[in-house]
């Protein structure tokens, strides 16, 4: 997306997947280093700025922010709000940001791909 917050995204996607791979631990330094990464993974996403792009690069950043919320509902849940519904909740938001996440991207790499062309 924005090449001057590039860095931003990487690093914040690394520290999402590591918290979310360390989970089995359940140790709170992963726990906030999971929390870290969906903030900055949101934070990426809302700082984007939108004027000027085509029709789906909007379409991808609303994903991308939706599933950075999505990411974020899922580490408020690591730290045990959503309990009263599973002790792994965090697994189901989780999973519907990574659906968008990854949506979103092979959205970007065929039209990429088909504008090279």
């Amino acid at each position: 997306m924005d090449k001057k917050y590039k860095y931003l995204y990487i690093v914040s996607v690394l520290m999402l997947l590591t918290g979310a791979a360390l989970a089995m631990t359940r140790h709170i330094v992963f726990d906030i280093i999971y929390t870290l990464g969906a903030l900055g993974y949101t934070l990426y996403y809302v700082l984007a700025p939108l004027k000027e792009r085509s029709h789906l690069i909007r379409r991808v950043t609303r994903m991308g922010a939706f599933s950075g919320l999505l990411f974020l509902l899922s580490a408020i849940a690591r730290f045990g709000v959503f309990d009263a519904y599973g002790r792994n909740a965090w697994l189901l938001f989780l999973a519907l940001g990574l659906v968008y996440m990854c949506y979103g991207n092979v959205l970007l790499y065929f039209s990429e791909r088909k504008s090279k062309k």
